[in-house]
């Protein structure tokens, strides 16, 4: 029999019970039916408003093709983007810079990263001089393997905003447009003009734009610096959404949009992204949601009008920002240095009322402990077993497959179910063992500890945490109030409702955020967020827990599990990458066709048809590699690195050599294996100067045809390995067997590849 606490209301029955979970999902639907996305707005709207069918024109022409740094399509679409910024009657800038970045990982073994970047810098005059001038920042390079409408977006908002703005009066201030290279090896365009461009240490605020999916509204994603003034700007503008939590889930994600190089500025930050959607082969301009870029448009023009010209702010003052939005009270805000305050009167708050119920309900402190860990236990398990071997990506892969609509929210609510029936039936015996005012809590003492870590290790995400269990502590006080105990159980199960509203506002949208986004991390945050729900909603379930049919929940989720169900729409079949690369080794002079793919489809299986299955290439490879398709290619006239040595000394180590890329590569990688250079230069320019080093790599990009010039120092005397590969996109078509299909890939991807080793005994 489950021992009984006189300050919980009693069991309100089953109409209360129907009541209750009635309310807790009205406000859930509430918190849930923002408004809708922007209808998108036609060629012929006003040429003050933004719309994104005169946008759509620039997406299409950007992304007709992959745009990787350095290639010819990137140099198509600067070109494309320089022509339309001078049809406005603006003179554009290219900034051409050298920028390198390193990297050392836990084994001392460094990259570095050298690109010759080219950013299109465009500046519109306001009305007052003398002003710092706001800077707006997106970047129209892309992946080598995928058409890159998600990169395209953002460049195409800023030009047609640009036009809205030239359409209208004057801003205040001046306002600088930065289409930056290279963002996808490492932001390096950005770095360039932070580190290099004058304009850089003139700027007083920041907006940076970078997709992450193909759909749902522009969430700002990440603030940086003293920008309370330009969140209020934002909040006030066409549907704000975001919080500070999705900063942190979006840090998860493979390519985390960190703010870059942009945050060394003197300026507040504000970095907006649509997350949703899938992107990959699906990065198309077709399937790009046209009013996810008429709302990252709206909200571009609207800012650039309210924040163009404003006071600057320095960003030593609040080094960062909490941000979310609450029904009926908007986007709400404050700043960093704020956290642990708050985290400090949630903990004592806590503290307070378990002293309370200590003195007032005959709560023993070692029930509490063990409420504690009994919330972990009876939460993590549940989750836990979704981390077993396969079942995560199972779950993963049926939510992927049944896409965001119906299908995939039904296999996420039936992972939801099986939680909350494992999490109940467990609680049923705690509450048995030490009461459920003792589990309750504990629940909120191990959610407290939690807030602690989290305000060190994830700050953005603490508003999850702190405001529900500010509410849901309050509500466990005031049952300890005598006029409180003297009200009916119905008022008192309404105030525990009341106690839950902050949990349910802050953590169903998070939920809701979280699984739109392109990852497979979706699967499991929105459950962690319900773990959380569950704890707060403790006195809750324990009023009602004779109502509650755990073995019912349990098959209702299996069901649903098991059931098929109907996906979404699926979308189009997209094109997709050519796998192929022809491969031009020098070592063993020879051509080869390869492919990594696991499955070959009908026209590639007839270049490797002497092949029955993936092997190793021995020759060229080594037997270290990995497995692969591959057949002899013809000779075509892609030339071999072009290398002369110059210096091979003994005592100190010292070896230079001389490389040139007749093919113009774009890409460039170079690794030394056998040696620990602790000093790289390339044309006088130091690479690396670091006598730990062990291993060493590089990357160069946009090296052209011109002669570099290398140098390396090295600890000791060992026999010493060069490799070099010149990387081109897209495959020498002469050189191919049969005709391709037409249509067949996404244009221009596939690779050329020619590599040479150079050895210094």
């Amino acid at each position: 029999m489950e021992t009984t606490d006189s300050a919980l209301p009693e069991c309100p029955g089953v109409a209360g019970c129907v009541a209750a979970v009635a309310a807790v999902c009205a406000l859930a639907w509430a918190c849930l039916a923002t408004a809708a996305l922007p209808p998108p707005a036609s060629a012929s709207a006003p040429p003050e408003r933004f719309s994104a069918a005169r946008a759509f024109t620039h997406v299409r022409e950007l992304a007709r093709t992959p745009r990787p740094v350095a290639s010819p399509m990137n140099a198509s679409a600067r070109a494309y983007l320089v022509a339309a910024l001078r049809s406005m009657g603006l003179d554009p800038q290219v900034q051409t810079a050298t920028v390198q970045r390193q990297s050392m990982d836990n084994h001392h073994n460094v990259h570095v990263t050298l690109a010759t970047v080219h950013n299109v810098i465009a500046r519109l005059p306001g009305a007052a001089r003398g002003r710092a001038p706001l800077l707006v920042a997106s970047h129209y390079d892309s992946a080598a393997d995928t058409f890159g409408a998600s990169d395209a977006v953002a460049s195409a908002a800023m030009l047609e905003t640009l036009r809205a703005l030239r359409a209208g009066p004057p801003l205040a201030g001046d306002t600088v447009f930065l289409f930056a290279d290279g963002d996808n090896i490492g932001a390096l365009g950005e770095q360039a003009f932070a580190e290099q461009h004058p304009l850089a240490r003139q700027v007083g605020q920041t907006l940076r734009f970078r997709d992450l999916g193909n759909r749902g509204p522009a969430i700002l994603q990440h603030v940086h610096g003293n920008a309370g003034m330009a969140i209020a700007a934002w909040s006030a503008g066409p549907n704000p959404r975001g919080s500070s939590f999705m900063r942190e889930v979006s840090n998860l994600m493979p390519m985390a949009p960190a703010t870059g190089p942009l945050a060394s500025l003197a300026a507040p930050l504000l970095q907006f992204a649509a997350v949703a959607g899938r992107l990959g082969i699906f990065d198309t301009p077709q399937l790009f949601d046209r009013a996810t870029l008429q709302h990252e448009g709206e909200t571009m023009l609207a800012l650039v009008r309210t924040l163009a010209g404003s006071p600057a702010a320095s960003t030593t003052a609040e080094p960062d920002q909490v941000w979310f939005a609450l029904p009926l009270l908007g986007m709400l805000h404050y700043p960093a240095d704020s956290i642990w305050p708050v985290t400090r009167i949630t903990c004592l708050l806590v503290f307070g009322v378990c002293l309370l119920a200590m003195q007032q309900s005959q709560v023993e402190a070692v029930d509490i402990a063990k409420g504690a860990f009994g919330y972990a236990f009876s939460a993590g398990v549940p989750l836990a077993l979704f981390y077993l071997d396969g079942l995560h990506g199972a779950l993963a892969q049926m939510v992927a497959l049944a896409g965001p609509g119906d299908g995939g929210l039904r296999y996420m609510g039936a992972a939801a179910a099986l939680t909350a029936a494992v999490f109940i039936a467990l609680q049923r015996r705690l509450r048995a063992r030490i009461g459920a005012m003792a589990a309750s809590l504990g629940a909120l003492a191990w959610l407290a500890v939690v807030l602690a870590v989290a305000s060190w290790a994830a700050p953005g995400a603490t508003c999850l945490l702190a405001w529900p269990i500010i509410g849901a502590a309050l509500a466990l006080a005031a049952l300890h109030a005598p006029w409180v105990r003297a009200l009916p159980s119905s008022a008192r199960v309404a105030l525990l409702l009341a106690g839950l509203v902050p949990a349910v506002a802050l953590l169903v949208p998070a939920a809701r955020d979280a699984y739109s986004m392109p990852t497979p991390f979706r699967v499991h945050i929105p459950l962690w967020l319900f773990a959380i729900f569950l704890g707060l909603a403790l006195p809750l379930l324990a009023v009602a827990a004779r109502r509650l049919p755990a073995r019912a929940i349990v098959l209702a989720g299996a069901a649903a599990l098991a059931l098929p169900g109907s996906a979404s729409t699926p979308p189009p079949d997209p094109l997709r990458p050519n796998p192929l690369v022809y491969y031009k080794d020098m070592p063993t002079w020879s051509e080869w066709w390869l492919s990594p793919e696991p499955e070959l489809d009908d026209w590639s299986r007839r270049m490797f048809a002497g092949q029955p299955k993936r092997r190793r290439l021995i020759d060229v490879f080594g037997w270290d590699s990995d497995d692969l398709w591959y057949a002899r290619a013809a000779r075509t006239g892609v030339e071999f690195p072009y290398a002369l040595l110059l210096k091979n000394e003994a005592s100190p180590r010292h070896i230079a050599f001389d490389l040139t890329s007749k093919n113009s590569a774009p890409n460039i990688e170079m690794r030394l294996q056998g040696g620990k250079p602790w000093r790289a230069l390339v044309n006088g320019r130091e690479l690396s100067n670091d006598d730990q080093i062990r291993g060493w790599s590089l990357s160069m990009y946009g090296m052209g045809g011109q002669t570099l010039h290398f140098a390396f120092d090295l600890v000791g005397d060992p026999l010493l390995r060069v490799h070099v590969e010149e990387r081109i996109p897209g495959v020498p078509e002469q050189a191919l067997p049969a005709a391709r299909p037409k249509k067949a890939y996404i244009p221009m991807t596939g690779q050329t590849v020619t590599s040479d080793i150079l050895w210094f005994r």
